[in-house]
């Protein structure tokens, strides 16, 4: 499921912009690079009292590392996580989500796009993005 996660992000064009993949679980050393965690798994009550299966939440933290010397450079960084979050809100209009083996997106939302860290420096900062995938199984 990770895996199509990181695939459908990948779809944002301006995601290539910044680099050729997304990282799972921790950054690298280097700047200009974007990981994809998980954040935790939460039970959510079925959409109707005959349902079958399941419905969870599963949270995720899509980090971007970048540089951060000036403060122009900061809100360039803080408006490419907005536009990604635009873009996130239209694909959940348009319900094209994440293509899973046995399961279905049903929702897409995130929130919290903010500064996480900054170097001693100030020359690299670590943003983050909490991501939100509501999805159907066991079906």
């Amino acid at each position: 499921m990770d895996k199509a996660i990181n695939e459908w992000l990948l779809e944002y064009d301006k995601i290539k912009e910044i680099a050729e993949m997304i990282h799972t679980e921790e950054l690298p050393d280097e700047t200009e690079t974007l990981a994809l965690q998980r954040s935790g798994v939460e039970e959510l009550p079925l959409r109707y009292i005959n349902g079958r299966g399941w419905y969870r939440q599963y949270q995720y933290v899509l980090l971007l590392k970048s540089n951060s010397e000036d403060d122009l450079q900061r809100l360039d960084n803080l408006d490419w996580l907005d536009d990604l979050s635009n873009w996130i809100h239209q694909k959940n209009i348009s319900r094209d989500y994440p293509k899973l083996k046995d399961k279905k997106v049903k929702k897409v939302s995130c929130a919290n796009a903010v500064t996480m860290e900054t170097s001693e420096d100030g020359s690299i900062s670590t943003y983050y993005l909490q991501l939100y995938f509501n999805i159907e199984g066991g079906i």
